[in-house]
């Protein structure tokens, strides 16, 4: 039964994290949430069946401990939920070689880290893994380069890692988000005048500027994501991959239609924006 099964998040002080913790924690679930801030952490320890756990998947030490206090609470783990991501927004010809480190530290490499720490307890109970990506996992979009590399990435490293583990019982998810509301976009005003008298200035900070606008008002509850992840967890035969946004079908024509004909339609948009 799922009120047996424990289940650790990554990042989940705000947003989608947060919304996950909830899901999970009222739905049955016994959750070790991790964060960073020791505040989050307090913040966290108040919700009913959720243990804080302090982690910086960025951090080998803090990982390493993660893992020994879990392996000390004798409880097992039934599932990973790799769900803490930062966005390196930008040109990419403007961005520098340690903004795309920065980028992959977090959003591949700790998550690898986390998954390979995390992984003894997952085969033992043959339970499931599931990766927090993105629209921008099959969909790259200008003067974002850096994060849809890096979900591009974990999309890559999702499908090996589901192959490999065919046969063991251990299953692994995608979950693919558009735009959702969450403090992220409280965090990109910032990175609008970064470059200023860059080449591509006034079409990103056109674009950033719509891209702010919309995430506000038009993106997703992050409590949806939330029951989505909880299903995820709690389904005997999880989807691969659970694309989750106000228009799929705009999604499916993407994926349908040809490399060009997507390109001319972003143009376009562009064209629109920068009038």
């Amino acid at each position: 039964m799922q009120q047996d099964k424990w289940i650790l998040v990554t990042g989940s002080s705000t947003g989608i994290g947060r919304a996950a913790v909830e899901a999970l924690s009222t739905g049955g679930f016994k959750v070790y949430a991790s964060a960073r801030n020791p505040g989050d952490l307090e913040s966290l320890s108040r919700l009913k069946n959720v243990v804080p756990v302090q982690l910086d998947v960025t951090d080998e030490t803090q990982i390493a401990s993660a893992v020994a206090f879990v392996r000390k609470q004798n409880t097992g783990l039934f599932g990973l939920l790799n769900n803490a991501g930062i966005v390196a927004a930008g040109p990419l010809m403007d961005l520098n070689i340690n903004d795309l480190r920065t980028q992959f530290e977090v959003n591949l490499f700790g998550l690898h880290a986390v998954t390979r720490g995390f992984f003894p307890f997952l085969l033992a109970s043959r339970g499931r893994i599931v990766m927090m990506s993105s629209d921008s996992g099959f969909f790259a979009t200008p003067f974002v380069g850096a994060y849809c590399a890096s979900k591009f990435a974990l999309e890559g490293y999702s499908d090996s890692l589901r192959r490999e583990l065919n046969g063991f019982g251990v299953d692994v998810v995608l979950i693919q988000p558009g735009r959702v509301k969450t403090p992220i976009w409280d965090k990109g005003a910032p990175f609008l005048n970064r470059f200023p008298g860059s080449m591509f200035e006034k079409t990103a900070v056109a674009l950033g500027k719509h891209a702010i606008q919309r995430g506000k008002t038009r993106g997703l509850e992050a409590s949806v994501l939330g029951k989505v992840i909880e299903h995820a967890f709690f389904v005997k035969k999880p989807k691969i991959r659970y694309l989750v946004s106000r228009n799929n079908f705009r999604y499916t024509l993407i994926k349908l239609l040809s490399d060009r004909r997507v390109d001319r339609m972003v143009q376009a948009e562009i064209t629109a924006l920068t009038k």
